[in-house]
């Protein structure tokens, strides 16, 4: 069964929830994405995902061997777990790690690899020419790294902004060139996969970009990660894709993380976005 999936969000640029947060993020996902609309919730050096399937709201199922998931029978919306980890080289996304399962950071990206692949993560190349991505190292240095990689960002609906967020200087560029090295290497790795994704920091993107997947098969716990991968990996160039630039939203990210990390602490509000880190 095909399904909607937007594998990269974090819903805020904080890792703050409300418990309505929740229902609204489901109520959003289910109007965008339809039925088993599907939906990545991405630590970034914080428990958000943890956080987020704990809040109050519609009835939820663990699936996979240990929380890798959450499925939502009354929206008939899935959300998996990910981590975005910064390595010395740039980001790399992990899907369907388990709950709270936090992976190390800032290492050489061959050991993250390793180490997401020692957990059954699903490997993905996210944002791969813009800000913080790694693109130019893998392409550039170790394209031989795309053999253990299974997918890669063909669009990043917030790698939208020209300088100073990209080296070269054009919006439209780290998207495109990301598409276009994709469709070169995958002659070589043909189980490369290619996402289109919103990597939202804020609620009302979530669901704004999208891949056409199959549909993980959540009924085993064993075979969840698996299928995750396989979904992951089918898709390609020719799926169904939106692909929808988010300035606003990448703005808004940039404004948001500015406040928290620089103004906040000065006037005495830092308490409010403080984040709870994971042990590693």
């Amino acid at each position: 069964m095909k399904v909607k999936a937007d594998l990269h969000n974090h819903l805020r640029t904080s890792s703050i929830f409300r418990d309505r947060d929740f229902n609204l993020a489901l109520d959003l996902a289910c109007k965008r994405l339809g039925k088993n609309g599907t939906f990545g919730m991405i630590n970034f050096s914080d428990r958000r995902y943890e956080h987020f399937i704990e809040l109050r709201g519609y009835d939820r199922l663990e699936v996979g061997n240990n929380g890798n998931a959450v499925y939502i029978p009354e929206k008939k919306v899935l959300v998996i777990k990910g981590q975005e980890i910064p390595t010395k080289q740039g980001h790399l996304l992990v899907l369907g790690l388990e709950k709270d399962k936090h992976m190390k950071e800032w290492r050489d990206v061959k050991d993250t690899v390793k180490e997401a692949k020692d957990n059954n993560g699903t490997i993905v190349l996210d944002h791969s020419f813009y800000k913080h991505g790694l693109g130019y190292y893998i392409f550039g240095v170790m394209p031989e790294l795309l053999c253990e990689i299974d997918a890669i960002e063909v669009h990043n609906g917030e790698a939208s902004l020209g300088i100073p967020f990209v080296k070269t200087g054009y919006s439209k560029v780290p998207n495109s060139l990301a598409k276009g090295l994709y469709h070169y290497w995958k002659k070589t790795f043909p189980d490369l996969g290619a996402l289109s994704v919103s990597d939202g920091h804020s609620l009302y993107e979530l669901g704004s970009s999208w891949t056409e997947i199959n549909f993980p098969y959540i009924e085993s716990k064993d075979k969840f990660n698996d299928s995750l991968r396989e979904s992951v990996r089918k898709a390609n160039l020719d799926s169904q894709m939106k692909m929808k630039k988010s300035r606003i939203g990448a703005i808004d990210h940039v404004l948001d993380l500015k406040f928290i990390t620089s103004v906040a602490p000065k006037i005495g509000l830092g308490y409010l976005f403080e984040t709870d880190r994971p042990d590693y």
